[in-house]
């Protein structure tokens, strides 16, 4: 989750896959590039997941919500890099 946080902050993701009804909390530091997750939502944070959509869209990549058991790894989130 981390990798893809920054990826798409980085303007790096050309498409990312993200899985319906699934929620990564925590926060993103742009000034540090740092990614804070946590297990349960805390004061302050954001869906994460949420988070890299709407960067990699603003960036130009495509985001596609898909079933869980649709996204590779048995994970919530994959990211395609073009480089």
């Amino acid at each position: 989750m981390k990798e893809v946080v920054q990826a798409a902050y980085q303007k790096r993701i050309a498409s990312l896959l993200v899985a319906v009804n699934h929620q990564h909390w925590g926060g993103f530091d742009p000034q540090t590039n740092t990614v804070q997750l946590h297990e349960q939502k805390q004061a302050g944070d954001e869906d994460l997941l949420d988070f890299a959509a709407v960067h990699t869209i603003l960036n130009g990549g495509t985001v596609y919500a898909v079933e869980p058991e649709r996204v590779p790894a048995e994970s919530s989130v994959a990211a395609v890099l073009p480089y």
